[in-house]
């Protein structure tokens, strides 16, 4: 029989990471921003549009909100009508710009966070390549001042004020399957309990009881918006042998030394 229980582990491993977003026509430096301006208070960051097409472009920028399941599958929404949103807060300045061939510009995002707020808050910028209307198509009233967008890039805000530190993951159940090649699969839930964004690893431990032998997973790494919750899954690549097993799953925000986990006990007959 299987048994599951709360354990505590001392470990601290240090998520960071930076990209660059391309499109066909446009690059797109940060990948994302981060604000943590205090409430009542204002932050202006950067972005950089590159236009990589070979003629003349011209792009706008639209702001939307954004929510991930358990999956990580992305949806968008309308500004301003999700819970976490800060779309409200966000201005961009210039909110149009016309670019040369390999020209660039420097677009200035500003958060201004109201008094009464210190929660962590998040938004979408849509950078998107457009192209002028023309004629009867450019009466359509669904695209935003006549334009037709052709290309997009979408560059996540997040606000969280330095003041906020209410750092809590947890893993919730550790269950077990055997696919077609008889190889055991592992499946817990990561959950932000917390209000901070959590840069998450997730990694798995083995142990045989009656030989003492133990080995470990790489870490699986995500992030975690706070109030959301991630499947972690995991397939061992190749069979265990024979015998009882401590299976553990363990969780790492990299805020403290004390790292969630859940156990359970298996046996291999």
């Amino acid at each position: 029989m299987k048994t599951i229980k709360k354990i505590s582990w001392a470990l601290v491993i240090f998520l960071g990471s930076s990209l660059v977003l391309n499109a066909q026509e446009l690059e797109v430096t940060p990948a994302t921003l981060m604000f943590n301006a205090n409430p009542g208070s204002s932050q202006t960051k950067q972005i950089y549009v590159r236009n990589k097409a070979k003629t003349e472009q011209s792009f706008i920028f639209n702001l939307a909100d954004w929510l991930s399941d358990e999956d990580g599958e992305v949806k968008y929404f309308s500004p301003g009508t999700t819970g976490r949103s800060c779309s409200d807060w966000i201005t961009v300045s210039p909110a149009l710009v016309t670019l040369q061939p390999n020209e660039a510009v420097r677009v200035n995002i500003t958060m201004l966070v109201p008094e009464d707020n210190p929660s962590t808050k998040w938004a979408v910028l849509f950078v998107e390549s457009a192209t002028e209307k023309t004629g009867a198509k450019a009466i359509d009233k669904t695209v935003n001042m006549g334009l037709n967008v052709a290309a997009r890039i979408a560059v996540p805000i997040y606000q969280s004020p330095d003041g906020n530190t209410l750092y809590r993951g947890s893993l919730e159940g550790l269950d077990n399957s055997v696919n077609d090649d008889g190889n055991y699969s592992f499946a817990t839930k990561a959950i932000n309990l917390g209000d901070k964004i959590l840069n998450c690893k997730v990694f798995f431990t083995f142990s045989n009881l009656e030989t003492a032998e133990e080995f470990t997973s790489n870490p699986l790494e995500f992030s975690l918006l706070p109030e959301s919750d991630k499947k972690v899954n995991y397939t061992l690549e190749k069979p265990l042998a024979k015998g009882k097993y401590s299976v553990a799953a363990i969780l790492d925000y990299g805020y403290n030394e004390e790292l969630e986990g859940i156990q359970t006990e298996l046996e291999i007959k």
